[in-house]
């Protein structure tokens, strides 16, 4: 130990502060530990300092650990100072990189060095633990492996003392093995190909080792998937006392640019063959520098070689160059200079060795730019186009004079020559094309046309004989061209030759044709006109849809002597037509065809008969090629006008037997016609009406009404009318005629005549006078009865009161009489009586409003009532009456109607029962649609109705042969329920019953 040593021990020994000045300021923190009880630790303010906390902040125990140690760094050191607890291992330090997480969430790596310390009194360990802050280093280690990661580069480390091989996570990751894969040197040399590569690698390690020369080698391995990649493996050497001890460097993916470099040599080699195949000269110009580079071609093509021509420069080709073609190309280079063009495109001559003029196509682009946008490197061929000029020049004459539309062009499609006629049909008169390509002139052309240029100047000849071209305005022209290539001397191609023809007239005429050719075929297909054509040798040719539909079969390949028996043709007659008979046959024989009517029979079973008009079709010379014939179907026209004919017949019949007076009269009123019945009903002959007109026999108090009508007939406000007139007779009596009048027209509307239905009402004009008459006699009649009923009512009702009150008085004299079945009877019988009476009353002072006087009336009390007065009847005829009805039910009724109408029905089932069996009578109701249906069932005789239905309700009709019968009862209650807006229903069947249904008004409680 040196003196110094000593001396810093011993002062620290005897002076604290120099121990605190090395642990706060030598250090990034500092743990002195009881591993028993670590809570009774120490640990500076430097390292909580380093975390971000104060001392305060994190307890010394194993919870508070946990959340500032990451979990797997924390495990490590548990581990740690377990170890040195339990071993021996005691002032022997131990290393580890420990993660912390900041206060501020941040990482800090800190690398903690450590020895377990024993008391040699107490026995206790403790843990003396230093820190340092390798955050920053970690960081950079970090970037450093992403970049590496990036530029797929990794490290390796060679121990040649333990012989241990490191290989980086890149590293590994190039060579495609997983990250815990741990390799030795002999494994890692057998990654390399063999052969070559596991040659140069073994060697270049054994010059390391033996040598001390580091290597940079380009080598290929075999991955760890079977792929083959390149690669960079960089080896350096490291020396202690004349040993290598440790080989350490760089691996690198370059697989990727490699092959690339690879690839751009193979391209460079096939360009350099495509340059010689092709013959060109090459040049490179520095345009900073004006250093410029041609090769021996570019030399040889103006007769030189590049010795005769040195030194080199920019100004060589300039002073070859003719001046006229120096200016244009001048200014393109310009352009080039100035990015308004990318590519250098320019013809020129150069002056030639022997002294001729050599036409130069050259071609460059500027490839590299300097920092500030100056050209700086410009590439570009040189070749020889004279022959091709040659060839131009002897082709322009002949294309700018021939009168069809051609152009030629160059491998670029720019013009060398063209037509008047392509200017005309292009509209491009007056406009340089020579020297511009065919795209500028035409920037419409799509990639269609590009495509086709493409494949014709790679040998193949294009045409269509027509192709649709939309100009850049939007019209159409319409083309018939061809393109193809056209070749030099040396069968090479120079460009193309296009020919257009301008069909666009020819287009439009077929266009129009083709309309009119539709638009024909439309009308043929769709109008109901068979149309049928031949040619001229009577082979059928069309056939269109409505003649297939008419004979149900399609056209057919039959020989003419066959259509009759194919297509079913026969003569009105029924008879099949002959060959020369068939109108298109006829027609094709130069027969005129006009109005032919023949009967067509389809096979679906029915028949057409067509009217025929034929036709020769012949040329613009007059040959014959054909004939054609149109087919109108008739049959519903023949039929029409068999029935015109049988109708007119029947007319004529009608009009002359008619039992009413017909006529037609003209517009001003003259009679036209007339019929017998009409002359027998105004006395006149027919001579006779014809000289007059029907004014001058119409009354005149009716003439004007009757003109007034006919002018609205006239004028088309009325199809028709009718009216009651007279007419004079022509003995001068009045005839009394109800008159109906239409107006006939011809087909464009105007009045032809009147057509006149006379009907004489003279006997019914009598019949109503005196019907009339008798109606006031029966007006009278039914006063007289009227006044007769108040006289009946009045006295019925005066006598009716006196039995009443004759009846109370006795019955107060004689009270035992009230025992008296018959005397009860009596007594409900004058009640009755009186009731009935006062009902009378009522119904004559309603007179004949009774639907409008109906009251609501009780239905039960009412069927009580009547029950009561029949119940003698009904007790001596053995028949029971059942009354099923509600007490409440209300009808509405005339209760006078009411009564008779239950009394009736009541005593004819009573009056028609049979001893047969037990006899019954029931009352019930039911409610339909607004009405109360009482029905009356009885199981008496019963009607017959199928022989006695109509005339059931007949007046004086009786039924059944009974001595009190007398076939009124019905006719009265018939009438009385439908006076009160009611009706009435019967089932009936003999020997079983008859129930009556009487449909009340319904009284709504």
């Amino acid at each position: 130990m040196s003196n110094l040593k000593e001396e810093l021990y011993e002062l620290i020994k005897s002076d604290i502060a120099i121990f605190d000045f090395i642990q706060e300021f030598a250090l990034d923190g500092f743990w002195y530990l009881n591993i028993e009880s670590p809570s009774n630790g120490w640990i500076n303010t430097k390292f909580w300092a380093t975390l971000g906390y104060k001392a305060t902040d994190i307890p010394l125990d194993l919870a508070a650990w946990k959340t500032i140690i990451f979990p797997d760094d924390l495990k490590e050191l548990t581990e740690n100072f377990l170890q040195l607890q339990h071993h021996q291992t005691h002032n022997q330090p131990y290393d580890q990189v420990i993660r912390f997480k900041h206060k501020n969430d941040s990482t800090v790596w800190l690398h903690c060095r450590a020895i377990a310390i024993e008391n040699d009194k107490t026995k206790d360990i403790k843990i003396l633990c230093t820190y340092i802050d390798i955050t920053e280093q970690k960081r950079k280690e970090e970037f450093l492996e992403r970049c590496n990661t990036a530029a797929m580069i990794g490290y390796w480390e060679l121990d040649l003392q333990t012989q241990k091989l490191y290989w980086s996570k890149t590293t590994k990751s190039i060579h495609k093995v997983d990250d815990d894969c741990e390799p030795d040197l002999t494994t890692a040399i057998d990654y390399y190909k063999d052969g070559e590569s596991r040659e140069k690698i073994i060697e270049a390690i054994d010059n390391a080792i033996k040598n001390g020369e580091n290597y940079d080698l380009t080598l290929q391995i075999i991955t760890a998937n079977n792929n083959l990649k390149w690669v960079r493996s960089i080896g350096k050497v490291e020396f202690l006392d004349g040993k290598c001890v440790r080989l350490f460097g760089t691996f690198q993916d370059i697989n990727t640019e490699t092959l690339a470099k690879e690839e751009i040599i193979k391209e460079k080699q096939k360009l350099q063959s495509v340059i010689e195949g092709t013959n060109v000269g090459t040049w490179e110009w520095n345009v900073q520098t004006g250093e410029t580079v041609y090769n021996e071609r570019w030399a040889e093509i103006i007769g030189y070689t590049l010795e005769e021509l040195a030194p080199i420069s920019h100004e060589t080709w300039e002073n070859l160059v003719h001046p006229e073609d120096l200016k244009i190309s001048n200014q393109k280079i310009l352009d080039c200079f100035e990015k308004k063009i990318e590519f250098f495109r320019c013809e020129c001559r150069m002056k030639h060795k022997d002294g001729h003029w050599v036409w130069i196509h050259d071609k460059g682009k500027v490839v590299t730019w300097t920092s500030d946008g100056q050209p700086l490197m410009m590439y570009g061929t040189h070749s020889d186009i004279s022959e091709q000029k040659q060839i131009v020049e002897r082709n322009k004459v002949f294309i700018e004079h021939t009168p069809t539309a051609i152009a030629m062009f160059d491998n670029n499609l720019k013009y060398l020559a063209v037509s008047e006629k392509w200017r005309a049909d292009y509209r491009l008169e007056g406009i340089n094309l020579i020297g511009k390509t065919h795209y500028e002139i035409f920037p419409e052309i799509g990639d269609d046309w590009k495509n086709i240029h493409q494949e014709c100047l790679q040998g193949k000849s294009i045409k269509r004989n027509e192709d649709k071209f939309v100009r850049i305005d939007g019209t159409v022209q319409w083309l018939k061209w061809e393109i193809k290539p056209w070749y030099n001397d040396n069968n090479t191609i120079g460009g193309l030759l296009m020919y257009t023809d301008d069909i666009t007239e020819q287009k439009k005429i077929e266009q129009s044709l083709l309309e009119k050719h539709t638009l024909l075929e439309t009308i043929l297909e769709s109008i109901d006109v068979g149309i049928v054509a031949c040619d001229q040798n009577g082979a059928l040719t069309l056939f269109n849809s409505t003649t297939k539909r008419w004979h149900g079969l399609p056209l057919d390949d039959v020989h003419p002597s066959e259509f009759s028996k194919y297509y079913g043709l026969y003569d009105l007659d029924g008879n099949p037509l002959l060959t020369e008979d068939i109108p298109l046959i006829r027609t094709l024989r130069g027969h005129k065809v006009e109005n032919q009517e023949i009967l067509i029979s389809s096979t679906n079973g029915t028949s057409h008969i067509v009217s025929t008009f034929g036709a020769q079709l012949r040329g613009p010379n007059n040959e014959l090629f054909g004939a054609v014939v149109a087919m109108h179907d008739v049959t519903e026209r023949k039929k029409a006008l068999e029935k015109l004919l049988i109708s007119e017949e029947s007319f004529r019949g009608n009009f002359e037997n008619a039992a009413i007076g017909m006529a037609l009269l003209e517009p001003d009123g003259r009679w036209m016609k007339v019929n017998q019945t009409l002359c027998n009903i105004v006395g006149y002959t027919e001579e006779e009406l014809f000289s007059l007109t029907f004014q001058d026999i119409t009354h005149p108090e009716d003439l004007e009404a009757d003109l007034h009508l006919l002018n609205e007939l006239v004028n088309g406000e009325r199809q028709y009318y009718h009216m009651q007139k007279r007419y004079f007779h022509k003995k001068g009596n009045v005839v009394h005629a109800i008159l109906a009048a239409s107006l006939a027209r011809d087909q464009v509307g105007k009045p032809l005549y009147f057509i006149s239905q006379i009907i004489d009402i003279t006997q019914q004009k009598k019949a109503e006078a005196e019907i009339q008459a008798l109606l006031d006699v029966t007006k009278d009649q039914n006063e007289r009865l009227k006044n007769f009923a108040h006289i009946v009512s009045h006295n019925l009702r005066s006598h009716s009161g006196n039995i009443s009150m004759m009846m109370d008085i006795l019955l107060e004299e004689y009270p035992a009489l009230l025992d008296n079945e018959y005397i009860t009877l009596l007594k409900a019988a004058s009640t009755n009586l009186k009731e009935t009476i006062v009902h009378l009353n009522e119904v004559v002072l309603m007179n004949t409003t009774i639907i409008d006087n109906l009251k609501s009336v009780n239905l039960y009390n009412a069927i009580e009532n009547a029950i009561q007065n029949v119940s003698a009847f009904a007790k001596d005829s053995n028949v029971n009456i059942k009354n099923t009805i509600g007490k409440d039910e209300r009808v509405l009724a005339v209760p006078a109607y009411l009564d008779s109408i239950i009394l009736n029905f009541l005593t004819n089932s009573i009056k028609y029962s049979t001893e047969e069996r037990d006899s019954y009578v029931k009352l019930s109701t039911f409610i339909d649609k607004g009405h109360v249906v009482l029905t009356i069932e009885d199981n008496g005789l019963g009607i017959d109705l199928k022989r006695h239905g109509a005339k059931l309700f007949g007046m004086y009709k009786t039924f059944h042969a009974h001595k009190d019968a007398r076939g009124i009862g019905l006719f009265i209650t018939k009438n009385q329920i439908e006076a009160m807006g009611g009706k009435i229903d019967v089932i009936s069947e003999v020997n079983k019953g008859t129930t009556f249904s009487i449909y009340f008004k319904h009284e709504k409680i």
